[in-house]
């Protein structure tokens, strides 16, 4: 059945967060389709010492139905790279992969409606191709608190609180506040519950 929602993660702050908090598949409480490009998914679980990244990987693979790993040019030309420079970094990658995902032609179909999921980076300033007025920019705590409104799940600020106990101090941005009434009331009427059991 189609959706009228894409969430795409554009960063890392969002898995993480939730990861430490034990609270991933609160990405899948929404009737939406999920996208990570996998440079984001790279950055996020790329060093296994990080907070969360074993959580992040298990996540993923346990939730292959639900959640779309996009590949893009960016990523597949920097792991060529990294044959002959293992330790290369690229900045902006995650962020320059997002972009690439968000503006294939056929990401948002009919009357869908796309949400960019992060914490500190801004991509919506950077996609040209997309029809803007179809996105908006959500951080983790904007997308905890419509779930709460919308009683999905107890608490945003729980979230915020295992995280910091995990030692993790999660950006606490938020950028709906800055859309206007109508723009935030459409995205919060997007928010329903799923009608299908979640693999685990």
């Amino acid at each position: 059945m189609s959706r009228n929602l894409k969430i795409f993660v554009v960063d890392t702050g969002p898995l993480i967060t939730l990861a430490v908090a034990n609270s991933l598949d609160y990405l899948l409480y929404v009737d939406a389709d999920v996208v990570i490009p996998d440079a984001v998914l790279h950055e996020a679980t790329r060093d296994a010492s990080r907070l969360g990244v074993q959580d992040i990987i298990d996540w993923v693979k346990a939730h292959r139905a639900h959640v779309e790993i996009a590949p893009t040019k960016a990523y597949e030309v920097y792991d060529a790279a990294r044959v002959t420079m293992p330790n290369l970094r690229e900045p902006d990658l995650g962020e320059k992969a997002a972009v690439e995902v968000i503006e294939e032609p056929d990401r948002l179909q009919g009357d869908e409606r796309g949400v960019l999921l992060c914490e500190e980076t801004a991509v919506l300033r950077r996609v040209v191709v997309r029809d803007r007025t179809r996105i908006v920019e959500l951080s983790t705590l904007d997308f905890l608190r419509i779930l709460e409104a919308e009683q999905r799940i107890q608490s945003a600020e729980q979230v915020f609180e295992l995280a910091e106990k995990a030692g993790r101090f999660p950006s606490r941005v938020a950028k709906l506040d800055a859309q206007d009434e109508a723009t935030r009331a459409a995205i919060q009427g997007l928010v329903k519950r799923r009608d299908i059991d979640l693999e685990r």
